[in-house]
């Protein structure tokens, strides 16, 4: 007589990975989680700030000054706005949710990230080529060690792969193939690049902050030097991360969407804060008055004396000033 052997009721058949046992299995998974909320909170924030930022961009949509278009910091803008999501929603799909296409979900985000990287290297670029107006060896330094960047984050970049897994308990069920062992240099290039735009920025401003006596002025330079801080802060924090051993593997992952959301939102606020500037420059030439407050919308209660040092922030802007593209 032959009996058939029936599984016992209320379990589940996990698949363990090759090699792991099922406690080391759980501790994937958890490790794995983390991934997963670090970048559901990055993406949070970047659309928070997309949202806080709206209204900026559809009062430059709303403009009627055909200059601020032919102009390509404007575009790196616009860029720069939407890659950010392009980057972390993706992610989503390949930390958070079960998936059948994490390849593309990889690819996309890819993608977003080398735009984070272009557009806000623009930008970056654009400023300090409108204060160093005219220093060729300035614009060439700064244009060089952008297109490095780029070039070691599209590198990097086409070395991300995911294969679709077996279906998880929690969490993605995509699994992320190990990357090579040079991609640190794609932060190790932002680095650099950050570095080169601190340096030159700093030794343009520091006698600007000196014999401005503008408040409004003071505070813009002062803006920028943070914004360009911050990112390089940011940078450098990521890259030591990326650079620790094998057995951080799991740590590095939590640290690359924090990287991308500091880009993003001091990307917009360095061009957000040079169209400031020239705005108010314009109006306080023109006599018209305006007054600063917390949230940077101007009102009529006093008056802004006409500035005392005039930057030139058009050159950020018009054609005329002889640069027009990167």
């Amino acid at each position: 007589m032959s009996s058939t052997t029936t599984a016992p009721p209320n379990t589940a058949t996990i698949f363990l990975p090759p090699g792991y046992t099922l406690e080391q299995f759980y501790t994937l998974q958890g490790q794995l989680v983390t991934i997963a909320i670090t970048v559901a909170v990055a993406f949070g924030v970047i659309v928070w700030d997309y949202i806080a930022q709206l209204p900026n961009e559809i009062a430059l949509y709303s403009t009627t000054d055909n200059k601020i278009w032919r102009a390509p910091a404007t575009w790196f803008f616009v860029i720069l706005r939407y890659s950010g999501i392009l980057a972390t929603l993706p992610s989503l799909f390949f930390t958070s949710i079960q998936s059948q296409h994490c390849q593309v979900a990889v690819v996309t985000s890819q993608v977003g990230a080398v735009l984070v990287v272009a557009s806000s290297g623009g930008i970056f670029c654009y400023r300090v080529f409108a204060i160093w107006s005219g220093v060729r060896i300035v614009q060439a330094a700064v244009a060089f060690m952008f297109l490095v960047m780029l070039g070691c984050w599209i590198a990097v970049a086409t070395q991300y792969t995911a294969i679709t897994g077996a279906a998880t308990p929690f969490g993605s069920n995509c699994q992320m193939l190990p990357i090579v062992s040079w991609a640190p240099i794609s932060y190790a290039s932002s680095v650099a690049f950050d570095t080169t735009v601190l340096v030159f920025t700093l030794a343009k401003l520091h006698g600007n902050l000196a014999t401005t006596k503008s408040k409004v002025g003071k505070q813009i330079y002062t803006d920028n030097l943070i914004y360009f801080l911050l990112t390089a802060v940011t940078n450098i924090t990521v890259l030591t991360i990326q650079a620790l051993p094998e057995s951080f593997s799991m740590l590095k992952p939590t640290a690359v969407p924090f990287s991308t959301l500091m880009t993003v939102t001091m990307g917009t606020r360095v061009f957000l804060n040079l169209k400031l500037f020239d705005q108010r420059q314009r109006n306080a030439a023109a006599g018209i008055p305006l007054s600063i407050n917390s949230n940077g919308t101007s009102s009529h209660s006093r008056s802004l004396p006409p500035p005392h040092h005039n930057m030139d922030v058009k050159a950020a802007y018009s054609p005329a000033s002889g640069y027009t593209g990167l």
